[in-house]
């Protein structure tokens, strides 16, 4: 699917396999796209066979429902992130409610739940809704970083979280798949959401974990940088992912914003901190992106570690402390820690 206007044209692919494990498929991907905007979600349901395909599909039916069916004269590309945020979150809670009550009555589904990862892309931002395991991850199109915009909701993330667990550890952990929030657990759901600015030429990608079982977020990128579109993109990440066991069901959305490559010279700063020095940043958005930059530095391959360094950043605008996070970072040749933030 594509759409475009005078700067961005913006295309997309969805894709999922029911692995080499499993036999049948409990994820439900969807896209929904309009020459102005991407809707995209991913679905990873839980529960057993049929409950979990039940779950997935519920989910999906009522983001439709809120988000394309029900929309009415109001065009997504048109609203204030504001109402946005606010149609998201509604349309994940409708989904929580529809999969709680649909399990009250039928006991053969009870336990029956989801992860769900929803986004909206228009134009060069993105509104990410999450709540579980499922990951969405933005891939920088002149650098070819990646970062994870959205936090597993495991409890070995917590763990990891707080400083008990390395990265390293956790990918190991027996209970590394063991949720602590997902739809269809209780009435109520907290829906976390996260707000990415975009460029050309960036990369963004929706997955179960299914794929980030068996392929790393480096190669992600790498794969996904050097593929000619997203529907090659998907191909080749569940692909690999199959190959190396496909232990899951594998799941892969892929959204690509095409144009004129950005001048590099005008988006890149340095600036030495001393290890006391306080961050503050005026747009609170910003720290969710700074610290999932210090947790990926962290998850490196062959990156020198120092355990001790800790980043505080404040929020301006409420004149309080946003995150203050302790990472083990990567450290570059010349014996810096290194932080990349847009604007």
């Amino acid at each position: 699917m594509a759409s475009s206007d005078s700067e961005i044209r913006l295309r997309s692919s969805a894709h999922t396999s029911i692995g080499q494990v499993r036999e049948n498929n409990e994820d439900t991907v969807q896209l929904w796209a309009d020459d102005e905007y991407v809707l995209a979600v991913v679905a990873d349901g839980m529960g057993g066979a049929v409950a979990g395909e039940e779950a997935s599909r519920i989910a999906v039916d009522a983001i439709q429902q809120q988000m394309v069916l029900e929309a009415g004269d109001q065009r997504l590309d048109t609203l204030h992130d504001d109402v946005i945020v606010e149609k998201l979150c509604d349309a994940i809670r409708l989904a929580n409610l529809n999969i709680v009550k649909r399990a009250a009555i039928n006991p053969e589904l009870r336990g029956m739940g989801t992860t769900v990862t929803l986004t909206l892309v228009r134009s060069t931002s993105a509104i990410v809704a999450h709540v579980g395991d499922s990951r969405a991850y933005l891939i920088d199109g002149v650098s070819r970083r990646i970062t994870q915009i959205t936090a597993d909701h495991t409890f070995v993330e917590a763990l990891v979280a707080a400083g008990h667990l390395t990265p390293d550890q956790a990918t190991e952990h027996p209970m590394r798949n063991v949720l602590y929030r997902a739809l269809g657990q209780h009435e109520d759901v907290e829906v976390d959401i996260y707000e990415a600015s975009l460029r050309a030429g960036d990369r963004l990608v929706l997955c179960s974990d299914g794929l980030t079982r068996h392929v790393k977020p480096l190669e992600i990128a790498r794969i996904v940088s050097d593929a000619p579109d997203p529907d090659t993109a998907g191909d080749d990440l569940i692909a690999l992912a199959n190959a190396r066991g496909g232990e899951d069901n594998v799941s892969v959305i892929v959204i690509a914003l095409d144009g004129e490559l950005p001048d590099t010279q005008e988006h890149t700063s340095m600036a030495l901190l001393d290890d006391d020095d306080t961050v503050q940043l005026k747009d609170p958005h910003i720290a969710h992106a700074v610290e999932a930059a210090i947790r990926d530095a962290a998850m490196r391959d062959g990156a020198a570690r120092d355990s001790d360094k800790t980043l505080t950043i404040k929020n301006a605008h409420h004149n309080q402390t946003e995150y203050c996070a302790t990472r083990e970072m990567s450290v570059d040749a010349d014996g810096y820690d290194t932080f990349w933030w847009d604007h």
